[in-house]
């Protein structure tokens, strides 16, 4: 009898051995080898009857084009869908669907931010922050640029996250000094109405809105601000609820409701993790010690990030996008899975912001001027295919006896197109020619694998259809050497 504890199998010889294509990234490093699973997502299905599990790996959404309102390539640098339309920034310009909203950014290329006042507010406004200038925007798409010019006291250089609450917009300066403008007066500022986020001794790096509690994101820690209803600042810090956990960069925030996703720089560890908040009370590590790394390995490209978070075929999905690796890590709230998504063209997955109106996805492209929408009947980039790779651990099933593989079985639903399979014997080195699987078949099958000690699978599907799959079976037998 043998065992493999990672695969979560055991088998006596000669056996058929399921191997479950539901897992996480294992590299060593920051490469391309050990188990991966790029432009997937996961399904954990359980019967609430018998209390049985059903587990699948399914192909992620593709991008379908939507609208390109600069009418030709730009940098993308934000999103939001607000009043039953989608507003976006590219270059050095405001969109309110494809319509030009008249205003020059400060700036061409970085983050621009978004908030909105409540419709009980003397002026319910869309205001966008590029961390130099603020520009309202009225539910008539009249765009007004706030600067000092406007206001001497108008906080200059931001930080860019600019967070409304309390008939207040709160914004942030690298300084620690969190800027309120007069209640309910979107484009007056006064002399002191700050509040300093010095806790911990460290610049602030983004502001964010949980329930009613405004949090500052510090370099080294966490700190968390209530309404006193005082003046000039109303902002009174919560000592208590201060946490020794930072924020590498705030390109790496990303809020859906009252759960916020980011890549931590925590005082002390010397390493960068990716962490979740969920409302006030709930604060946890979600990264595993592999996306640790590639966090580690950006060093200050970490500034260059930019990170997502949207529902994606019934699932709270964060999307982070590392400039340096040249990769996107997804991760998936629900199942607590992490994958790796990319296109044909890049290795990193083009969209870098993303909102969301009337059940649609929409997200932004980095650099071609484009809004696309990711829908889950959609199963190819701007129309071109893209390929989902399963690549398996290192298996030698519990033995380091010679094997002896008479069959292969994949074990998912009928589509069109064929699953390509190889192997490598190697530790990832040389995966040999791959053997094809008409995945319309019902009896998808592939006889005769060879001999090997240790064994890794890569699975590759780039057919512009569905694809959903639970397992891999093999017929082993074992040898003596």
């Amino acid at each position: 009898m043998a065992q493999d504890k990672e695969a979560g199998f055991q088998q006596s010889f000669p056996s058929t051995v399921d191997i479950p294509l539901f897992g996480m990234p294992l590299q060593r490093g920051v490469g391309t080898g050990d188990q991966r699973y790029v432009n997937v997502l996961f399904e954990k299905i359980k019967n609430p009857g018998t209390g049985g599990e059903s587990y699948y790996v399914i192909k992620r959404p593709g991008l379908a084009n939507s609208t390109q309102p600069p009418a030709g390539a730009a940098t993308g640098r934000g999103i939001y869908a607000w009043q039953g339309r989608i507003y976006s920034a590219f270059a050095n310009k405001l969109y309110s669907g494809t319509t030009d909203l008249g205003v020059t950014l400060a700036g061409t290329s970085g983050r621009v931010w978004f908030t909105e006042t409540a419709p009980t507010s003397s002026s319910q406004l869309l205001v966008v922050c590029d961390g130099a200038d603020n520009y309202n925007i009225t539910t008539g798409d009249v765009a007004t640029q706030i600067d000092e010019s406007d206001d001497a006291q108008y906080p200059t250089a931001t930080l860019g996250p600019i967070v409304y609450m309390d008939d207040y917009l709160f914004q942030g300066k690298s300084t620690g000094a969190i800027w309120n403008c007069d209640s309910d007066s979107f484009a007056s500022w006064t002399a002191g109405a700050f509040y300093s986020s010095s806790f911990y001794g460290d610049d602030l790096e983004a502001l964010a809105r949980v329930k009613e509690q405004l949090v500052g994101f510090g370099k080294k820690g966490t700190e968390f601000f209530f309404d006193n209803q005082t003046t000039p600042s109303p902002l009174m810090r919560i000592t208590q609820n201060a946490l020794q956990v930072g924020m590498a960069h705030r390109n790496s925030l990303a809020q859906a409701g009252d759960t916020l996703l980011w890549v931590s720089e925590a005082w002390g560890d010397g390493g960068r993790s990716v962490w979740q908040m969920d409302g006030i009370s709930k604060i946890s590590m979600v990264s595993n010690p592999t996306i640790d790394r590639f966090l580690a390995a950006e060093g200050s490209s970490i500034s260059s990030c930019d990170a997502w978070i949207e529902r994606i075929n019934g699932h709270l999905t964060y999307v982070l996008n590392l400039s340096s690796a040249d990769r996107t890590f997804v991760y998936d709230l629900e199942e607590r899975m992490w994958c790796e998504w990319s296109n044909t063209a890049t290795a990193r997955f083009p969209g870098i912001s993303a909102t969301s109106l009337n059940g649609t996805v929409y997200v932004q492209d980095r650099t071609n001027g484009r809004i696309y929408t990711l829908l889950p009947t959609t199963y190819q980039d701007s129309g071109s295919n893209f390929t989902v790779t399963i690549q398996t651990d290192n298996y030698d099933f519990g033995t380091p006896f010679e094997k002896f593989q008479s069959g292969l079985w994949i074990i998912g639903d009928n589509t069109t197109g064929n699953l390509s399979v190889s192997e490598a014997d190697d530790d990832y080195t040389t995966f040999n020619t791959a053997r094809t699987i008409d995945m319309s078949s019902i009896h998808k099958f592939l006889a005769e694998g060879g001999s090997f000690h240790r064994r890794a699978y890569r699975l590759t599907y780039a057919d512009n259809y569905a694809l959903r799959l639970s397992k891999m079976s093999l017929q082993l037998d074992i040898g003596n050497a």
